[in-house]
């Protein structure tokens, strides 16, 4: 759902010149969105159905300026995987100005309304950190 979330965004606040990727560190390779994440993005007008999952690997982390997790799980398996990473590694919720501790919840194995709010959270979230990391690098229009 992040990577659908991004895009959007960008359009929002005129941002250009920006790489978004997702990858997991527990989903099997190859799987396709759920229905209720279909249903969720399909209500914004994103069609995220051609997404595929696939597994983080070490180079995706040292290729990476930023890498953000929704959860701690997911941050201490990526320092697992690329300690030399861990200084670009951030829990969503924690980066940048007004930075909360918490996660950002998965919604595997919920209803359709706790997709909605995942996507809402996701949403902010990304909406809260974008100019700091745009500001930083120099990317805004």
């Amino acid at each position: 759902l992040a990577q659908a979330v991004v895009p959007v965004q960008d359009v929002e606040q005129g941002i250009v010149d920006i790489e978004v990727s997702s990858a997991g560190t527990m989903a099997p390779v190859g799987l396709k969105p759920t229905n209720y994440a279909l249903m969720t993005t399909i209500e914004r007008g994103i069609d995220i159905s051609q997404h595929t999952s696939r597994i983080l690997t070490e180079q995706m982390v040292n290729e990476s300026d930023l890498v953000f997790v929704m959860e701690y799980g997911h941050m201490k398996f990526i320092q697992g995987l690329a300690p030399r990473a861990k200084k670009r590694v951030y829990l969503l919720k924690d980066f940048g100005k007004n930075g909360q501790k918490g996660e950002v919840a998965d919604p595997i194995g919920f209803d359709l309304e706790y997709y909605r709010i995942c996507y809402t959270d996701l949403e902010n979230e990304i909406r809260r950190i974008l100019p700091d990391i745009f500001k930083k690098a120099g990317k805004l229009k």
